[in-house]
């Protein structure tokens, strides 16, 4: 399989090449693959298949599809994106984006997410909303999306913090979508004796904080703006800095899915 972009389609069995672009999302998942291997593989197919299935699909199918998505994506670094459509399953391998650097956030000044703990109906209404934020800024950001006031995640990623040793994520019961990238830090965390704690904070709560971004696709981003709201401690890219750190750590769990040579 290459990555030519085309769609290929779900027949049960296999993925088959189709003329025809991807209609409507109903569930969606994407992922990172590098020569094969997937950081937390089976997070990202279990969320695939709890999606699809919460949208009415196969459970099965979904989970078959994405141990067919593993063994066929080809060495190198590709981000392969499911999509249950109201016509089936869909496959689509693509390039990824640069991984790692700094990131500049906005409070959104609205929140046009429907199903926020399902990944794919949405998508389209979040890229409108960061288009419109852009505008609003006249810089290129991503909107960070709060529940009653309080931070929830960024448009296309967690969003977790850290005050002096401690890491912090939003609190469990804002309504949010279940980051892959986010578990697997907050497991590392506990593994290496971090200490951890939700917080209902507002983001003028993280005035002075270390903000991260983190996602599948990017990893893990410094936030080193926060247009029109908190002032952040300074951004340190560098490769003695704890964001090269736990990139570093994220690289090395990445793990190949059963059966991939």
């Amino acid at each position: 399989m290459s990555g030519d972009g085309g769609v290929r389609a779900w027949t049960g069995t296999r993925f088959s090449p189709v003329d025809e672009p991807v209609g409507a999302t109903l569930a969606a998942d994407s992922w990172l693959s590098v020569d094969g291997a997937v950081l937390a593989f089976e997070r990202h197919r279990a969320r695939f298949a709890d999606a699809v299935a919460d949208a009415g699909g196969s459970r099965h199918d979904a989970l078959a599809a994405a141990d067919a998505v593993a063994q066929l994506v080809p060495v190198g670094r590709w981000s392969p994106r499911l999509d249950l459509t109201p016509a089936g399953i869909r496959l689509r391998l693509r390039t990824p984006p640069p991984a790692g650097g700094t990131v500049e956030v906005v409070t959104a000044s609205r929140d046009p997410r429907t199903l926020p703990l399902r990944k794919g109906p949405d998508l389209a209404a979040l890229g409108e909303l960061q288009a419109e934020e852009r505008a609003r800024v006249g810089a290129d950001v991503e909107p960070v999306l709060t529940h009653e006031g309080l931070v929830a995640e960024g448009a296309w990623s967690a969003l977790v913090w850290w005050r002096g040793d401690a890491l912090r994520l939003p609190d469990a019961a804002i309504p949010r979508l279940p980051s892959v990238t986010a578990a697997v830090l907050a497991e590392l965390a506990r593994e290496a004796g971090v200490a951890l704690r939700e917080e209902r904070a507002r983001p003028e709560d993280l005035a002075g904080a270390e903000v991260w971004l983190a996602n599948a696709l990017r990893g893990i981003r410094v936030v080193s703006a926060w247009h029109g709201g908190p002032a952040l401690a300074p951004v340190d890219t560098g490769s003695g800095s704890r964001a090269a750190a736990w990139r570093a750590r994220l690289e090395a769990a990445r793990t190949r899915p059963a059966g991939r040579p």
